[in-house]
């Protein structure tokens, strides 16, 4: 048996006619198995993306709202014009202060 991409089996059809029902059963265990383990890293990539795209697009959204204040209500909030992108970074928490 040789291995591909990955470290994935490679099987022949030469390769699978000798090997006895017990074989058979373990090696498509073994794919089924590894299957969902990469079906499960897919889903994990896919989610992760989207979680850092939702990320982004909040971070556009309060920089677009920010911009659009007008410098006595950013005072309020305790930012002026030019920290509104460092605020936005740093996550800091921008609640009027009363």
């Amino acid at each position: 048996m040789s291995y591909g991409h990955y470290g994935f089996p490679i099987i022949r059809p030469s390769d699978w006619l000798p090997l006895t029902p017990a074989q058979k059963g373990t090696l498509v265990r073994r794919f089924i198995r590894q299957a969902h383990r990469a079906r499960a890293r897919a889903i994990g990539r896919v989610l992760l993306g989207w979680a850092r795209y939702l990320r982004h697009r909040q971070r556009v959204r309060d920089l677009a709202t920010l911009s659009a204040m007008d410098d006595m209500s950013l005072r309020d909030i305790g930012v002026n014009r030019t920290e509104i992108r460092r605020a936005i970074q740093e996550g800091t928490d921008l609640k009027p202060a009363r």
